[in-house]
């Protein structure tokens, strides 16, 4: 992963743990121990990479956090589909 990219996830994290921070009902859905995966639908490549990063891995439940404008949509790994 790239500098570049890098940051991109750090900011994206940043706005999604604000959402969090706002909304903290969120976290009851969420299955014990997942992990959260960000993705935009403003930047494609970046979470294709994320979720590629996801895919490959051998353990783990993953959920997959996805920002669309102002408002996050979260889902299962296996049933998040891109738009």
């Amino acid at each position: 992963m790239s500098k570049k990219d890098a940051q991109k996830n750090i900011k994206l994290s940043l706005e999604f743990d604000t959402y969090v921070s706002h909304n903290p009902k969120v976290l009851d859905s969420l299955p014990r121990g997942s992990h959260i995966i960000v993705v935009s639908s403003g930047d494609k490549r970046l979470s294709d990479e994320n979720l590629k990063m996801a895919r490959n891995s051998r353990s783990g439940k993953f959920v997959v956090a996805s920002k669309e404008d102002s408002h996050w949509n979260i889902k299962p790994l296996s049933k998040w589909v891109a738009a």
